[in-house]
């Protein structure tokens, strides 16, 4: 039995065939019609970094501290890649980019970049009757939503191109979005279905899930867009923390599109049920969904925390007080989403049955009955902290965002 990981950036679930989207997306709608759909799946961040750190431990990030790439996974929450190697398999990774992601996560065993997709191919080919656990990030789907490798100026200069689009006008912006769902059906019909070839369905778990999703200035108006992470990764809005997932078992199982409000953060418990692999320690924040999975039921009754950490394209130090990195917090209910920025000291609750696009605001209108979803929130980010990050890496950090092209 083996595990194939795979993580769309900035796949919003929205835009899915098997979700209701606008995309041609056959091969993911083939892959939804042999398992289990949670379509409304919360990110625990909007941004790569918490995000995936999060999935892979069980634990919200701001309890984890991790808001950076240079920073030491905490070694009291062991991720999906140390329960992994203890149970047999050959653990492996595929990233974007080996000089960040996971550079200080050595049990992730980075074997190459993601963009090299005969790489991944014949990773995934050679160990086809082998147990092992790939975790494979999809990255043509992150502005500038091209489907090849890229230098990191050539990059710059094709994501500046994009956000120069978003701030001229409203046709230019629809025609990012045209870009960005070319970008996921690209994904869909070219790349996945090889990767699914290379791998024995039969003895194979699939997980198909996004780390955030995307937006495009809707919220902020075009002359706000400033960078990058003004398209995810500084708001708590649907369009950047609703993600699908799909889990599929080895032969496949009926169609299940399971109800209830699911979390990224579910993953490893739910891994660690379905594979047998160890338990998670006690204390994680996430709960399995091995019973959806396996008979359909609702997922958990369960609400989910997301939390936004400062913007360190503005500020790149990483600062000593939580509750300064950590700097919005959400709640998603079943029914509500109640969201508290501390750097502007408001607070705004949304129903997502009658305004699913969160436009109006009725944190006044609910008054004292969310007076205890209010009181949780706190609760939770009380439960904040900074992780370590290692002094000469923290010196060099605005180096390695100039080398990503974040910075001038």
């Amino acid at each position: 039995m083996s595990l194939l990981f795979i993580v769309v950036d900035s796949l919003r679930a929205d835009v899915l065939g098997c979700c209701g989207g606008p995309a041609r997306t056959s091969a993911v709608d083939h892959l939804a019609g042999s398992a289990a759909l949670f379509p409304r799946t919360v990110s625990a961040a909007p941004w790569t970094v918490p995000s995936v750190a999060a999935m892979l431990t069980g634990v919200y990030p701001h309890r984890l501290g991790l808001a950076k790439w240079e920073q030491p996974w905490p070694a009291e929450h062991p991720s999906l890649f140390d329960l992994a190697s203890r149970a047999g398999f050959e653990v492996t990774s595929f990233v974007f980019e080996p000089r960040y992601f996971f550079r200080a996560v050595p049990a992730a065993r980075v074997a190459g970049s993601s963009q090299n997709t005969e790489r991944v191919l014949g990773w995934l080919r050679e160990r086809r009757d082998r147990p092992f656990c790939a975790f494979v990030h999809y990255w043509w789907t992150h502005i500038p939503y091209v489907a090849r490798a890229t230098t990191v100026p050539e990059w710059r200069k094709l994501t500046d191109v994009v956000l120069d689009a978003i701030r001229a006008n409203g046709a230019a912006r629809d025609g990012v979005k045209a870009l960005y769902r070319h970008a996921v059906e690209r994904f869909s019909e070219d790349w996945l279905p090889r990767v699914l070839e290379a791998v024995d369905l039969d003895r194979t778990w699939v997980v198909l899930v996004a780390d955030h999703g995307e937006s495009w200035g809707e919220r902020c108006g075009p002359s706000e867009m400033r960078d990058v992470f003004d398209l995810h990764g500084n708001n708590l809005f649907e369009e950047s923390l609703r993600v699908p997932l799909l889990i599929r078992p080895p032969g496949g199982c009926p169609p299940r599109r399971i109800a209830g409000l699911a979390r990224t953060v579910d993953l490893l418990p739910t891994l660690a049920d379905l594979l047998g692999l160890d338990r998670p320690p006690p204390g994680i924040d996430g709960m399995s969904l091995g019973d959806s999975v396996r008979d359909g039921r609702d997922a958990p009754a369960a609400d989910a925390f997301s939390a936004r950490n400062r913007d360190f394209l503005q500020r790149p130090d990483l600062p000593v007080d939580a509750l300064e990195l950590w700097c919005e917090f959400a709640l998603t209910t079943p029914r509500h989403k109640l969201v508290w920025n501390r750097e502007e000291i408001s607070r705004r609750a949304y129903d997502l049955v009658s305004d699913p696009m969160e436009t109006n605001d009725v944190a006044g209108a609910l008054g004292a009955t969310i007076d205890g979803a209010w009181k949780r929130l706190e609760a939770e980010a009380e439960r904040a902290v900074v992780g370590p990050v290692g002094g000469d890496d923290l010196a060099r950090t605005a180096e390695r965002l100039r080398a990503l092209g974040y910075l001038e």
